[in-house]
């Protein structure tokens, strides 16, 4: 474990970063904190340096999902995009952090940097690949993109609103790279390897979920929470129409209990 944080060479290394930035002015976090509260100042500290620690896991398991497609003998493009999508999740980290900064600075925290990514428990390449693209893309990312979306709307700050509306417009894709994965190896995949992906989805909605529901609060929209009303709503609609729904059309299905989200 070691105490988080978020540092730079600069130069050529910083300049390859700058296409994936336009859209993020990382001024701005400033201009969003200079009016809110105390409190909400605290509650945005925290919000801003845990989703600075997510946004760096997913850019770990983008990198570990290209070397599972090309162990997996998966086409080419959807190799590349995993490894474009390392980039943008670091930018997103970035901009995480820099709003952390801007509420009063990151809240400390001990990460451990060997453990971001959850490893695939299968031997078999292709399920490999499956297990990692259905936790991170067909999970998380596919529950990411619509809370990120309802933050934006929901947002007092022009400022945020265009920072979180920016982070959605990257996850997009990131989200779909699962879904085309899975239509590329349907006819690879038999009924033990969907019970399996089965049992990995159903997991990684109910590990996912508890995280998620950190990021409402009473009221506290001017750091980019939801309150818990319009959070419980948005949650439940993304996790069946984006998340269960298309599992299910591929043969993938959740087993949650009446008492899980």
């Amino acid at each position: 474990m070691s105490a988080f944080q978020l540092t730079e060479l600069g130069g050529p290394w910083s300049r390859r970063l700058d296409p994936r930035r336009r859209g993020f002015d990382l001024a701005r976090p400033d201009e969003i904190a200079r009016d809110l509260s105390e409190a909400d100042r605290e509650r945005g500290r925290w919000v801003w340096t845990q989703s600075a620690v997510s946004e760096l896991a997913s850019a770990a398991a983008f990198a570990e999902i290209a070397s599972a497609l090309v162990a997996a003998g998966a086409p080419i493009d959807l190799v590349a995009a995993a490894g474009e999508f390392v980039a943008d999740e670091v930018v997103h980290a970035e901009v995480s952090g820099s709003l952390a900064m801007a509420f009063g600075g990151a809240v400390p925290l001990d990460v451990d940097l060997e453990r971001l990514v959850r490893p695939p428990a299968s031997v078999e390449p292709l399920m490999r690949a499956a297990e990692l693209l259905v936790r991170t893309s067909c999970i998380g990312e596919a529950l990411t993109l619509p809370l990120l979306k309802t933050a934006a709307r929901a947002s007092d700050h022009p400022a945020l609103a265009e920072i979180l509306a920016n982070i959605a417009r990257d996850e997009g894709p990131h989200a779909e790279l699962g879904w085309w994965f899975l239509d590329w190896a349907d006819d690879q995949l038999d009924d033990a390897a969907r019970a399996r992906l089965s049992a990995v989805a159903t997991h990684a909605v109910s590990s996912f979920a508890p995280l998620f529901a950190t990021t409402c609060a009473g009221s506290a929209r001017g750091v980019g929470m939801l309150d818990c009303a319009t959070y419980d709503a948005a949650f439940a609609r993304a996790l069946s129409e984006r998340v269960a729904a298309p599992l299910a059309e591929r043969g993938i299905a959740l087993a949650l209990t009446p008492c899980e989200p």
